[in-house]
Formats: C-alpha cells, structure tokens, sequence
C-alpha cells in the first residue's frame, strides 16, 4: 500500500503542477492576494480557465470522475456543470507506466491531447473571459503562470506538505520551444532565470498561463507535465533545469472553435 501511495505522488507531481520558486527570492514576491477572475478551481483539484461565458477550459487529466452537475465558483457566484468534452486523442494512464524507467511515461504524456471543455449549465454575466492565443509566435514570449498548489524552490524542488494550503502564487518563465501541441520552458537556476522565475509542482494542472497584448491578457497555454527522466523512485519535482510541457491553445483553437459551435445554447 505504501509503494502505491509513493508512485501515485510521484505521478501527480510529474503531471499536476503548481509553483516552485527561487530559492534566492523571497516566497512572499511570488504570492497573490487574489486570482485573475478568469481562472477557475476544479471540484476536485488543479484549474481551468473562463473563455466564453458557458465554457472552461482546463486540461482532461483533472477530470478524475463524471463532473456533471458539480459546481464550479466563478467570480461571486456559483455554476453547475452540464457537460464535459474532453478530447478525442486524450488517453487515460496505465497503471504500468508508474514504475521503473520514465521514458515510456514521457513519450505517453507528449503523444496525448491533455485538454478538456466543460459547458455551464448558465451563462457567466459578472467575469470577462479570457481570450484565446491563436497566432503560432509563441517561442520567447514571456509568461505568467498561476497556482495553488504545492511550493518549494529549485534547489530542494517542491515540498507537498504544503500543497494543502492552496495558497495562490505566480510566477513568470520564457517559453523555449512550441512543439506541436505542446509548449516548453526550462526552470532555470540563477543568476540566469526572470525576477519570478518559477516551475511547477504539484496540484495545479491546468493553470492558465497567459501574454498580454496592448495590456490585455491571452490565454497561451495550460500547465500539464513536467519532463523526467531515470527511475519514476528517483524523480523529484520542481529542481532547477526541468523543463515544464503546457498545452498549445493554438494548437486547439480549432477544436475548441468547432466544440462550442456544435453546442446548442451556446453564447458567443
């Protein structure tokens, strides 16, 4: 039982992500007193984000069980959830890929589609939605990510006695590569790094991670997994030199085009 609870860790601190900062910044420079009104807390755990006054996007591996008619907080009031897409090219884990060598695990995460739409049951009238990044110019563009989830620094990576605080935090990283549908940034170890810095740990998938555009902020991508390598019983979370993978919303832009299209009752 203790073996399975251990791989079960490792795995959400591979694939649910939160923030772990610098270790020569103050914690506190990374904390928020309040979330951007587009980003919306999953019933269970991680995130997703307001696009559209029916609809969220989050990424489909923190859709744990049937949400439908679960309630999601947005803004001051409460909604419930009609219906859920998640995508087609979207595949559940097998329990075989927590143990021993990472690379089957990885090669996994990357060849899925880990996004996920869910339809209110209303309309949101109170919060803007955030728009979509749809031009493919993504690479060296600075981001900011939020979270809840589990902090810690780069040296010592992420401590997960402290995922159960929830507190909000941001950071800020450069994004290195766009690959498909993925985009990648490196935890980089000072002196080299932004201000804020920052990677993910554990607790946080589907965090919106968001440009701005002539002030306005864009949704570019949505936290999802963290490359490893080794033995899944070595791997730790959040160490200087990781690199995080986010979900490429251009990638799906069509996708989540045709989804909120072919919804009836859908507000545009």
């Amino acid at each position: 039982m203790k073996a399975c609870f251990f791989i079960f860790l490792l795995f959400f601190s591979i694939s649910c992500l939160a923030v772990v900062k610098r270790h020569d910044i103050p914690p506190e420079n990374y904390v928020l007193k309040e979330a951007p009104d587009f980003l919306v807390d999953m019933p269970h755990e991680g995130h997703g984000a307001l696009i559209n006054p029916r609809w969220v996007v989050t990424v489909a591996h923190t859709i744990f069980y049937n949400y439908t008619g679960k309630s999601l907080k947005i803004g001051s009031n409460t909604y419930q959830i009609e219906k859920v897409h998640i995508h087609p090219e979207f595949e559940k884990l097998s329990e075989s890929l927590l143990k021993g060598d990472l690379a089957p695990l990885m090669s996994f995460f990357k060849a899925r589609s880990d996004i996920a739409l869910i339809k209110l049951s209303s309309p949101v009238n109170d919060v803007l939605p955030i728009a979509l990044y749809t031009n493919v110019k993504e690479q060296g563009k600075t981001i900011t990510v939020f979270g809840k989830g589990a902090t810690g620094n780069g040296l010592l990576g992420e401590e997960s006695d402290t995922k159960s605080l929830k507190q909000l935090n941001h950071f800020q990283n450069i994004i290195e590569k766009a690959e498909t549908n993925w985009l990648t940034f490196k935890f980089n170890k000072p002196p080299n790094g932004l201000p804020l810095e920052g990677m993910h740990g554990s607790g946080d998938s589907g965090g919106a991670s968001i440009i701005y555009q002539g002030g306005k902020p864009f949704l570019i991508g949505l936290s999802s997994w963290q490359l490893a390598h080794g033995d899944i019983s070595d791997f730790k979370a959040g160490l200087y030199g990781t690199t995080a993978y986010q979900v490429r919303i251009s990638s799906y832009s069509e996708w989540i085009k045709d989804v909120l299209t072919d919804e009836p009752n859908t507000v545009n």
